[in-house]
């Protein structure tokens, strides 16, 4: 048995309330400015994250910036996953969230960032090349919506992933499509073929348009 065949999965059932959490306190998260970054949103989504009673008593640990190191015997971290559900011992069996704006409007003048999200390498691509959750089956996308059109966004965002299946490595039927994973919600999935693994990409739409203050 090969080291990532050791390698436990992240527990499948503590994926939809997971989901469904961070999905329930994102919907009360704002932006703070107009250019705001979605680290400095994340750490804000985790300081609600850890004081809730589910997850306080959860089998894992949340992490915001979690670094992520390889074998590639390079000096420092590979990257840092914005939020990260780890399941001890070890920190090789996780639940990653990766967190982008969308429909940012910078001095510059308004950008969707809908390809930084599908095919940038802090997107999508940093689970599809295997530089996060190389050995699980699943990981979730977080976008923040920042001029709160979550309808145009998920358009956006679904002709990219249609426009770049190849890339992506879909499998049938080769689109973004509706999750069943939490029925009622607006939760939204990709399937890739990477190989040696099957792999789901979760991805949850959130607006942040209206200031409101939160510590």
């Amino acid at each position: 048995m090969g080291a990532e065949q050791a390698i436990p999965l992240f527990p499948t059932e503590e994926i939809p309330r997971i989901l469904d959490t961070v999905l329930s306190y994102a919907d009360v998260l704002r932006k703070r400015s107009e250019t705001e970054r979605e680290d400095v949103l994340s750490a804000r989504l985790c300081k609600l994250l850890i004081k809730d009673k589910w997850i306080r008593a959860a089998p894992f640990i949340t992490i915001p910036e979690h670094q992520i190191f390889d074998d590639s015997g390079k000096d420092g971290h590979s990257g840092r996953i914005d939020i990260n559900f780890i399941c001890p011992p070890g920190n090789e069996t996780y639940f990653a969230i990766e967190a982008k704006r969308l429909h940012v409007t910078f001095p510059s003048g308004w950008q969707s960032l809908i390809s930084e999200y599908v095919t940038g390498e802090q997107g999508m691509m940093c689970f599809l090349t295997g530089r996060y959750s190389p050995t699980q089956q699943a990981a979730a996308m977080l976008g923040y919506v920042f001029d709160g059109d979550v309808t145009k966004a998920r358009t956006g965002i679904a002709a990219s992933v249609g426009k770049n299946a190849g890339r992506l490595r879909l499998t049938p039927p080769h689109r973004l499509q509706k999750s069943t994973i939490l029925p009622g919600t607006d939760l939204d999935e990709t399937h890739h073929d990477l190989d040696s693994r099957e792999f789901t990409i979760y991805h949850l739409l959130v607006s942040v348009l209206m200031m409101e203050m939160f510590d």
